[in-house]
């Protein structure tokens, strides 16, 4: 079943904050270090809560990094969960054939190509509230939602909605999980590490969002290529998938 990326409780441990808001470290594009490459990240966030308290290869990680891949042109987005583990998802358009496909609905031959199958289909999060935030206010570092510009999202009060921000336009988010059996669980209720556990770290999950970008790519493709002529592209029954790799 899909998860929402839900704000978890602050961490004892004390953290020195960054002096930008939100934990915000880059007010412009930066090359961010990632699996032996290097990517231009256009939002780099450190989110204390959500660091594990025990030292690991999470420290030198950021919690957020959102860029966009240069091959596909889509946007991807690598965020850590509250129970340490590191999610991914890539954004698509109106236009693509899987646009508002929730996760169970995403062709067996689109969720395998990720560790542990596609669990997250949702729109731009913060499309997804009311204007004004009833006391809980969406912040920018939390958020599953378009990458092409920073936004310092307090409160609806003050701050446009995306919609508005990108004429109208909005994404379709897919994403995964790392917390599968199997996978190193650093922080959170179901903290119990069993000899073999493997952290997916943020090559891991990058190399991921980038497999993903690519298949979702191709089949937008296969779609166009199907609008100007083509062949139909082939998708399973929604129904047909049961289940994701592991």
């Amino acid at each position: 079943m899909a998860r929402k990326p839900t704000r978890g409780k602050a961490s004892n441990r004390q953290v020195t904050k960054s002096p930008l808001p939100d934990g915000l470290i880059n007010e412009a594009p930066i090359a961010y270090p990632v699996a032996d490459t290097s990517i231009t990240a256009l939002q780099v966030y450190h989110n204390p809560d959500r660091k594990p308290s025990d030292d690991g290869p999470w420290d030198q990680e950021a919690d957020k990094v959102a860029w966009l891949d240069e091959e596909t042109g889509l946007g991807c987005i690598m965020l850590r969960q509250p129970n340490g583990t590191i999610s991914g998802y890539v954004g698509i358009g109106p236009e693509h054939p899987l646009f508002g496909f929730e996760a169970d609905a995403v062709p067996v031959d689109v969720s395998n190509v990720v560790h542990g199958g596609v669990t997250y289909g949702k729109a731009c999060e913060v499309n997804r509230f009311a204007r004004e935030a009833y006391g809980k206010p969406r912040q920018e570092r939390y958020t599953v939602c378009h990458v092409t510009r920073v936004r310092l999202v307090q409160e609806y009060r003050t701050v446009q909605t995306t919609k508005d921000e990108f004429d109208h336009e909005d994404l379709w988010w897919l994403g995964f999980d790392t917390d599968h059996p199997g996978d190193l669980i650093p922080a959170g209720h179901r903290n119990v590490r069993r000899r073999g556990d493997v952290y997916r770290d943020q090559s891991y999950v990058y190399g991921q969002c980038v497999e993903l970008a690519r298949r979702l790519k191709s089949l937008a493709n296969a779609a166009e290529q199907h609008s100007d002529g083509g062949k139909q592209p082939q998708l399973p029954p929604p129904h047909d998938n049961v289940g994701g790799a592991a």
